[in-house]
């Protein structure tokens, strides 16, 4: 008994902690920052000359290293990702995992061809349009361009050759929402949980000292009275 109640305690403890672990270990393999202000730059290297685009405010980079000022950061779904750096005062860690860090919208580029003079007939194209995944803007002099992906090549298109870029914010920041009341930690309900156990088996173990310290005693055996004939009998 005393061997499978320490198995029972046992079994309970890794299930009440391993989910807690599981959830830590995540956390801790991936880790993101949200951009919270206007202007904040995706960097080539960890230098503030090598600046490629500005990152679109409310989303967020992933987080995967250290260098001095910036983080090491990767920005984009699989596939399409973009390794770079940000500057470490301009972005805000999140202690969660967004479910959509990275904004996905495309732009339309409309390219038109020189005709070098010539009076072409209108079977011949001089104008065509492509869609293109929208990275983010950058200022080439006093000329915004924006930086997107073609095709899977990266590069820069001018603004006006482009359709008009308003794209949605990212509303996903759980952080700043007040939890619900009655909800209660899940550690707090695995010791909940635990601290029953224990006591259906201190009572259990109660009860069987109860039973050792007041069992009765075997009776002992006692001859029968003799028989007395002025009692009366019915």
């Amino acid at each position: 008994m005393k061997k499978l109640s320490i198995f029972v305690l046992t079994a309970l403890l890794f299930a009440g902690c391993l989910p807690s672990l599981t959830a830590f270990a995540e956390a801790e393999a991936e880790s993101y920052a949200r951009v919270t202000q206007e202007g904040v730059y995706f960097y080539r290297y960890a230098d503030e000359s090598a600046g490629l685009f500005i990152l679109p405010r409310t989303y967020f980079v992933k987080i995967t290293g250290e260098a001095g000022n910036f983080y090491k950061v990767s920005y984009g779904d699989a596939g399409a990702a973009l390794e770079g750096y940000c500057k470490a005062s301009e972005v805000t860690p999140v202690n969660y995992i967004p479910e959509t860090p990275y904004l996905s919208y495309t732009v339309t580029v409309t390219f038109r061809a020189d005709n070098g003079g010539m009076d072409l007939p209108d079977s011949f194209f001089t104008e065509y349009e492509a869609e293109a995944a929208y990275y983010g803007e950058f200022m080439y002099g006093s000329a915004t361009c924006y930086y997107v992906n073609m095709e899977g090549r990266f590069g820069y298109v001018p603004a006006a050759a482009c359709s008009a870029v308003n794209y949605p914010e990212n509303t996903e920041h759980p952080e700043e929402e007040t939890p619900p009341a009655e909800e209660e930690p899940a550690a707090e309900q695995s010791f909940g949980a635990l601290n029953v156990v224990l006591i259906c088996v201190l009572a259990v173990a109660a009860l069987g000292a109860l039973y050792f310290l007041f069992r009765p005693s075997k009776a002992r055996r006692t001859e029968p009275a003799a028989y007395d004939e002025t009692e009366d009998v019915f």
